[in-house]
């Protein structure tokens, strides 16, 4: 069985492989609990795992639509994201940091700021602090992974993993 250690340089060599396939690193933070009506009355729902999860799903779906329109769909456009969790073993709040790449041809960074803040403010439970920085593969991937192996976590939202088939 591989320690975390070992876990973790594993990731990381993955996250590197693909690295050239993204070009903005990004940080997402969620309300940690938002306001629901059902058919009895207004109750709250609090953010978990799960909900996290669909969160970022609803996001990626969100900001397909917006950079490439009907081909989203019709052609299975997509932009590309390796999605991390962060706050699954720890007492931070949980967010997500990703890779994010593949925006459209002739995208320039306002449209591209612009498209991600939309796309996230959309959500359930997207919050207001959205960071978007140029991606520096090293840098990024080693502040990402940091939380890989504490109390047996695996950060990587694998199920919201979007990547060019090699």
């Amino acid at each position: 069985m591989k320690n975390n250690k070992e876990i973790k340089q594993e990731t990381q060599d993955w996250m590197r492989k693909h690295a050239s396939y993204f070009t903005h690193a990004v940080t997402l933070t969620m309300k940690q609990s938002r306001e629901v009506m059902t058919t009895k009355g207004l109750t709250r729902q609090y953010l978990t795992e799960i909900e996290a999860k669909e969160n970022l799903r609803q996001f990626i779906r969100f900001l397909n639509a917006i950079v490439y329109g009907n081909a989203a769909k019709r052609f299975c456009a997509s932009i590309h994201v390796i999605p991390v969790m962060e706050g699954i073993a720890t007492d931070k709040q949980l967010h997500y940091h990703c890779m994010i790449g593949n925006f459209r041809e002739g995208a320039d960074e306002a449209l591209i700021d612009s498209a991600i803040r939309t796309a996230w403010l959309k959500t359930d439970f997207g919050n207001t602090q959205i960071n978007i920085q140029p991606l520096t593969p090293e840098g990024w991937i080693d502040y990402i992974t940091k939380e890989i192996g504490i109390g047996d976590a695996d950060n990587v939202d694998y199920d919201n993993v979007h990547i060019p088939k090699d």
